[in-house]
């Protein structure tokens, strides 16, 4: 483990501080890469020493394990102790800057824990500017699966009884003063949207590929899923690449040129192309076809992994995941009866007009709220245990995932100009997918198609209904305000490991996950902001 929290060389120096926050299950040592390459530029950076500071870098430690069940707000709460125990041991003389970065539903529990400080007015009375926050796959819209078929309904009635109170919430299953708590933390009068607006820089990585439950829709904060029929092998063609970081980080404000699947001419699909100009089968009737059987393979995959695979293994993870969510609900009432009064005086009540705050709430501990787990050999046990978690949630998302019959595709950048170019195309980039939901678009596109014989909306719609998703009201409302902040937002297209969500931050040594030192490279060359 990188020492992060150690003795500081200059004493002298000005500390900007660096919070670390680990996703479901996890523990801080999934966060080690990330540390790695952020202490890298105290050494690295010329423009930091002539400030005379340095980065100190935190990895949380208090939800390690099952208590990442208890709740968003229970753990966001442990990460706001954490937060002041570090500018206590430093001192507020030497913090000066400070930054957010979390990993999963980590970042969801980072926007509670500033909402908790905020209120507080931690940084404020302490004067430290807040500069960046930043997130890697989280699922900031949830992870209420969209559609509405009997298979996506029961997952999302099922799924969120066995991850305890944050299941529950990231669901949005939950009631929080009436709504939702991703919701209330999405509303601009909330403490918590409040505290986000104040950070210098925001910026959020996500997949693309083969990490359903952080979706490109739902990380990424998009209306739209631009992404909704890429795979590991055709999608270098279709996209612009970050200069120096490709294949892997996308060009987020590049076009992305749609075509029906009729004229499609992507060398991805050189084997529909033959079909086609044999006249043995319809574009619409090869993906209907392609639909329903790479559909049940998928769910013949999720038979195998629970029947043959690992039998025992899913037995003990429900059996432990119903037992943890009872022993999470008995610490998260527990919790919420010791803390009762502040959430309703501190948290529940948004306005911020207050000029005290008492800085003694924290004080109080206890061994089972705030003391990290005693075992490391439970730990040890959790993580080697989280992959697999993760893969066989990843495969009944996977599964119960409905996609409409195709009747459009982004198409090879080096296609877009062929010889069908008199047939109706259109561009649009990935920033706009995610602000404009497919009616805005057609209004905004219309005039910008390729043909100038195309004037039917209906064609249009097609180019562009794929892209839609079937998502709650609740759902685009959050998308919708967290969009009117401003972020620098990262597509990654990791293809060598399908544990992308893993590899994104490199969570452990595997030598599948190199693209990750990419994400990370491109992360502190060009995201990560010292002033």
């Amino acid at each position: 483990m990188p020492q992060a929290d150690g003795s500081l060389e200059n004493k002298g120096a000005k500390i900007h501080l660096v919070v670390l926050v680990h996703g479901l299950w996890g523990n801080r040592s999934h966060m080690n890469e990330i540390c790695n390459y952020l202490l890298s530029l105290n050494d690295s950076s010329a423009g930091h020493k002539s400030l005379n500071e340095m980065i100190v870098v935190h990895q949380t430690h208090l939800n390690e394990g099952y208590k990442t069940y208890d709740g968003i707000d229970v753990c966001g709460i442990r990460v706001s102790k954490e937060i002041k125990d570090q500018i206590n041991h430093y001192g507020s003389d030497h913090v000066v800057k400070f930054s957010l970065i979390g990993y999963s539903l980590g970042g969801l529990i980072c926007r509670y824990a500033l909402g908790v400080l905020y209120q507080a007015q931690t940084f404020k009375k302490n004067d430290i500017e807040l500069v960046n926050f930043i997130t890697f796959c989280t699922p900031h819209v949830g992870v209420l699966a969209p559609g509405n078929n009997v298979a996506v309904n029961l997952f999302n009635i099922i799924v969120p009884l066995v991850l305890g109170n944050s299941g529950k919430q990231m669901f949005l299953k939950d009631k929080y003063n009436g709504y939702p708590l991703l919701y209330v933390m999405s509303s601009p009068s909330s403490v918590f949207y409040k505290a986000l607006k104040q950070f210098k820089y925001r910026a959020l990585y996500a997949n693309i590929i083969n990490d359903k439950r952080t979706a490109w829709w739902t990380s990424g904060i998009s209306k739209n899923d631009p992404f909704f029929d890429v795979n590991e092998r055709n999608g270098l063609g279709r996209f612009q690449f970050v200069q120096g970081y490709e294949p892997v980080i996308l060009n987020h404000n590049s076009p992305l040129f749609i075509a029906p699947v009729a004229d499609e001419m992507d060398s991805s699909y050189d084997e529909l192309e033959e079909l086609r100009k044999e006249n043995e089968i319809d574009p619409q009737d090869y993906y209907f076809l392609n639909y329903w059987f790479s559909k049940m393979l998928r769910w013949i995959a999720v038979f195998i992994n629970l029947i043959i695979i690992t039998p025992l293994w899913f037995i003990w993870f429900i059996i432990s995941g119903i037992m943890e969510t009872c022993k999470s609900t008995v610490r998260a009432t527990t919790f919420a009866r010791k803390y009762s009064m502040y959430f309703i005086t501190e948290v529940l009540d948004i306005s911020t007009d207050r000029t005290e705050s008492n800085d003694d709430t924290f004080s109080i501990s206890s061994p089972t709220l705030f003391e990290p787990a005693e075992s490391n050999y439970e730990l040890r046990i959790e993580h080697s245990l989280t992959d697999q978690r993760d893969n066989l949630i990843e495969s009944l998302f996977d599964a119960i995932e409905r996609k409409e019959t195709r009747t459009a595709t982004v198409e090879n950048i080096n296609d877009k100009d062929s010889i069908y170019e008199h047939d109706p195309k259109v561009d649009v980039t990935i920033r706009e997918l995610e602000q404009y939901s497919v009616e805005e678009l057609i209004s905004m596109k219309k005039p910008n198609v390729s043909s100038d014989n195309f004037n039917d909306e209906g064609e249009l719609f097609k180019l562009l209904s794929n892209f839609s998703l079937n998502i709650s009201k609740n759902q685009l409302d959050i998308i919708e305000s967290l969009n009117k902040l401003s972020w620098s937002k990262f597509p990654i297209y990791i293809r060598k490991t399908p544990s992308t969500h893993a590899a994104s931050i490199i969570r452990h040594a595997d030598p599948n996950f190199v693209e990750g030192h990419i994400v990370l490279q491109h992360f502190v060359d060009n995201v990560f902001q010292l002033a």
